[in-house]
C-alpha cells in the first residue's frame, strides 16, 4: 500500500495512489513538509546533532603537529613580506596564503568532534600566537600604522615628564585614557626596553589573554568546549582581529579587558553557596573600572552588555534574588565608572565621537533615501581596483557569515533553554526559561552586524561600521559556532565535512583581513602618498630626527598627515591639528599665495615651522586626505601643486631651514612679529646627511 505523508484530504491521497499505480510504481511516495524543513533549517526544534566531543579531555592530540605546520607557514609569510619590500608582485597573494595555511589545518581539527578540550585550547593558543608573529613580520622593527603613532606620542610624554594627562594634539583623547600607555611605560622603566619592544610584549600578552578569556567565556555560556573553540575560530574572522586589534592602540588592550569582564561576570553566575559569586563580583567591578580608564567606546559597549544582562536576569524565571542583585550591581558600576571618569578628565569624547557618528548616520540616511551614491566598493581613494580574487573572497566571506547567522540565530536561542529537550521559543510559557542571560544578549548583538555592513557602504560611516562589526562579532562568533556544531557538521565523524567547514571559516578570516587591509597589508617597495603604513620610510624619519637634533624639541610645526606623526614621535615636536585647535593649517600650506588670511591663520595657530613634502605632488592620497580631512582636504581631484607648496620661498620673512630635495622646512616664526631667525644648536647626533653640506656651510 502506498503511504502519503503530509497534510492531504482522503481524495487527494487516493489521486496520488492512483497516479502511482498508473505508472507501475509500487514504492513509497513521500511528500515533504516544507514548514518542518524550514523549522529544522532555522533551528526551531530543540533536537539537534551532538555538540560535544568524545576524546580524552587531557590529551594534546595533534597540536604539536599543527605547531610545526604553523612555523612552516610563518616562514612563508616572512619570505612574502621581504619580497614585498623588493617589489615582487607575488608577495601579497603569498602572504594571504600563509595566513590561510596557519588557520585551515587547525580549524579542521577543531571543528572535528574527535578533538579533546585540552587539544582545542592548545590549538587556539598556537594559532593566536602564530597570528601575532604575522603582525611582527609585517612590522618587525618599529611602529608603522597610523594609530600606533598617536599612542606612542602619549607614552613618550609620560616617560619624559613623569606625569599623566599631557596634551597630545594628534589625538587629544589618548592621554585621558592611559591604560595601555601606563602599562607600557612601567615595563619600559622596569626593563630598560624601548617603547616598541615593551609595546609588543604588552600586545602579545593582551592577545593571548583575549582568546583564553573568550574560550572560557563561550564554554561557560554553552557548556561545550567544542562550540567554544569553534566560536574562537569564527571570532578571528572579524575584520579588526588579525592586524587592527594588535596595533599599539588602546582598543587592543580594551577588547581583552572586555572579555575578562564578561568572563568574571558569567563566572559568578555558576557559583553556589551562601556567599556565591561575591568575590567574582568584586573582581568584575575592578575590571570595569580599569576598562573605563582604558578605552571609552569599549567601556560603553561593556555597559550596554551588562545592562542588557541585568534586564534578562530580572526577566528570567528561576533566577535567585542574589543573582539579580549582583547583575544589577554590576550594571550600575558599568554605568557609573565611565561617567565618573569622563567627568574627571573633562568629558572629551563627545566632540571626538559625535561628529563622526553624525556624519555616518547622515550618509546612511541619504543612502536609504537614494539621494546619494555609495562609495565604490573595492576601489581605493586613488582609483585602484582591488584584484578579482580579493573582491570575490570578501563577498563570499560576508555571505557565509550571513548564512551562519540565518541558521544559528534561532538555534542559539533554542540551545540556551534550561532543559535539553525543550525549546524556549515555543510554547510561550517557556520564553523566560533560559540558562545564560549573557548568551541571550550576545545573540541579540548579532543584529548589529547587518547595520555595520550598511555603514561600510558609505565613506563617512566606514570607520563606524568597522568598529560596530568588530564588537558585534562577540555575538556572531557564538551564533555561527552553534550553527556549525549543531547543524552544518551534524553527526559526521569523517574529515570531509570538517575540512569543508574549516575552508569556509578560512574564507571568513581572509575576507575580514581584506576588508580591513586589502592590498596595503604589506609594506611596499616604494613610497606611497599619504597611505599611512606605506608612507613610513627612512627619509621622513631622518628629517623628523633632524628637527630634534638641530632645532630642539617642542617646536610648533604644521605638516601633512604622515610627517606630523613622525615629527611628534621621532622629532618630539608639537604639531598642529584641527582636533586640538580647530584651526586647519593645511589651508595655508596648500593655498596658491601666502596672503593675509593665510598669514593670520599661521600666526593665530602659533606655528613656528612649516614642513612641506613635495612628494604630495606626485599622486592622490592613499587614504583620501593629505592633512586633517577637512571639507577642502577631501575634494582633491588632482595632486597638489609644487608652486603652492613652495610659495614660502618668495617671502622675505620666511627662512628655509632644511631641504633634502623632497622635504623642506620653512621657519615662519617671524610672520607678524620681528625676531631673529633660529640659530641651529650644536651637533648632538648623527651628521645631517640629507643636506649634503658641511657643518660650517650650514652655520
Amino acid at each position: 500500500m502506498t503511504v502519503v505523508k503530509g497534510r492531504a484530504s482522503p481524495g487527494q491521497q487516493k489521486s496520488y495512489q492512483d497516479g502511482a499505480y498508473r505508472h507501475d510504481y509500487t514504492g513509497r511516495v513521500s511528500i515533504p513538509r516544507v514548514d518542518l524543513w524550514i523549522a529544522a533549517f532555522l533551528g526551531l526544534r530543540r533536537h539537534d546533532s551532538a555538540v560535544g566531543g568524545v576524546a580524552d579531555p587531557s590529551s594534546l592530540g595533534m597540536s604539536p603537529v599543527f605547531a610545526f605546520l604553523c612555523s612552516c607557514a610563518l616562514v612563508m609569510a616572512a619570505l612574502a613580506a621581504n619580497a614585498s619590500r623588493l617589489g615582487e608582485s607575488w608577495a601579497v597573494p603569498t602572504f594571504y596564503c600563509a595566513i590561510a595555511a596557519i588557520f585551515l589545518p587547525a580549524a579542521a581539527r577543531i571543528v572535528h568532534p574527535g578533538a579533546s578540550r585540552l587539544e582545542r585550547l592548545a590549538l587556539i593558543v598556537i594559532v593566536t600566537s602564530a597570528f601575532f608573529v604575522v603582525r611582527v613580520i609585517r612590522a618587525p622593527v618599529a611602529f608603522i600604522d597610523h594609530d600606533e603613532f598617536l599612542h606612542w606620542a602619549t607614552v613618550n610624554d609620560i616617560l619624559g615628564a613623569g606625569r599623566l594627562f599631557l596634551p597630545n594634539p594628534l589625538l587629544p583623547v589618548s592621554p585621558l585614557y592611559p591604560g595601555l600607555e601606563l602599562i607600557t611605560a612601567a615595563l619600559v622603566n622596569l626593563s630598560g626596553l624601548s617603547v616598541f619592544a615593551a609595546g609588543l610584549i604588552v600586545l602579545a600578552a593582551a592577545r593571548i589573554m583575549l582568546l583564553l578569556a573568550l574560550f572560557l567565556l563561550f564554554e561557560k555560556i554553552t557548556d561545550s568546549a567544542r562550540i567554544a573553540s569553534i566560536a574562537c575560530l569564527i571570532y578571528m574572522g572579524s575584520s579588526t582581529f588579525l592586524l587592527f586589534d594588535v596595533h599599539y592602540s588602546y582598543e587592543s588592550l580594551a577588547i581583552p579587558m572586555l572579555a575578562a569582564v564578561l568572563l568574571a561576570s558569567e563566572s559568578r553566575r555558576v557559583e553556589l553557596g551562601g556567599t556565591a559569586g561575591w568575590p567574582m563580583v568584586v573582581a568584575t567591578m575592578l575590571l570595569i573600572v580599569a576598562l573605563a580608564v582604558t578605552h571609552h567606546l569599549t567601556s560603553y559597549f561593556c555597559t550596554a552588555l551588562l545592562c542588557g544582562t541585568a534586564v534578562m536576569e530580572c526577566l528570567k524565571q528561576g533566577a535567585s534574588a542574589q543573582q539579580r542583585r549582583q547583575a544589577i550591581l554590576l550594571a550600575s558600576i558599568a554605568v557609573i565608572a565611565p561617567v565618573v571618569w569622563s567627568k574627571i578628565v573633562g568629558n572629551p569624547t563627545g566632540g571626538y565621537i559625535l561628529p563622526v557618528l553624525e556624519g555616518g548616520i547622515d550618509e546612511v540616511a541619504q543612502l536609504v533615501s537614494s539621494s546619494t551614491t555609495t562609495r565604490k566598493l573595492f576601489v581605493s581613494d586613488t582609483g585602484v581596483l582591488a584584484p578579482a580574487w580579493q573582491r570575490n573572497l570578501t563577498m563570499a566571506g560576508v555571505a557565509l557569515i550571513c548564512l551562519g547567522l540565518l541558521t544559528g540565530f534561532l538555534r542559539s536561542l533554542v540551545f540556551n533553554g534550561q532543559h535539553r529537550n525543550a525549546s524556549i521559543l515555543w510554547p510561550p510559557t517557556r520564553w523566560r526559561l533560559w540558562r545564560s542571560s549573557l548568551l541571550q544578549i550576545l545573540v541579540l548583538v548579532t543584529l548589529a552586524y547587518p547595520v555595520s555592513i550598511i555603514f561600510r557602504l558609505t565613506r563617512s560611516g566606514w570607520e563606524i561600521g568597522n568598529r560596530i562589526g568588530s564588537l558585534s562579532f562577540l555575538g556572531v562568533a557564538i551564533v555561527v559556532a552553534v550553527a556549525v556544531a549543531a547543524f552544518w557538521h551534524g553527526t559526521s565523524r569523517g574529515w570531509l565535512r570538517a575540512t569543508a567547514l574549516a575552508a569556509a571559516a578560512t574564507t571568513v578570516l581572509i575576507a575580514g583581513v581584506i576588508s580591513s587591509e586589502g592590498p596595503r597589508i604589506l609594506v611596499p617597495a616604494g613610497y606611497e602618498v599619504s597611505a599611512d603604513s606605506s608612507s613610513i620610510e627612512p627619509m621622513g624619519i631622518s628629517a623628523a630626527r633632524w628637527t630634534s637634533q638641530w632645532l630642539g624639541g617642542d617646536r610648533h610645526f604644521a605638516a601633512d598627515r604622515i610627517n606630523r606623526l613622525l615629527l611628534s614621535t621621532y622629532g618630539r615636536q608639537k604639531v598642529s591639528t584641527t582636533l586640538e585647535s580647530g584651526q586647519d593649517t593645511s589651508m595655508a600650506i596648500t593655498a596658491a599665495d601666502l596672503g593675509p588670511m593665510e598669514r593670520k591663520l599661521l600666526i593665530d595657530s602659533g606655528i613656528g615651522f612649516v614642513m612641506v613634502d613635495l612628494r604630495m605632488t606626485t599622486g592622490l592620497p592613499g587614504v583620501g586626505v593629505y592633512f586633517d580631512g577637512g571639507a577642502q582636504d577631501r575634494n582633491h581631484m588632482v595632486p597638489l601643486q609644487a608652486s603652492s607648496l613652495l610659495k614660502f620661498n618668495s617671502e622675505r620673512d620666511v627662512d628655509r631651514t632644511f631641504d633634502n630635495g623632497f622635504m623642506v622646512i620653512f621657519d615662519v616664526g617671524r610672520l607678524g612679529k620681528a625676531r631673529q631667525p633660529v640659530v641651529p644648536r650644536g651637533r648632538t647626533g648623527e651628521p645631517v646627511q640629507s643636506l649634503g653640506r658641511t657643518e660650517g656651510d650650514l652655520q
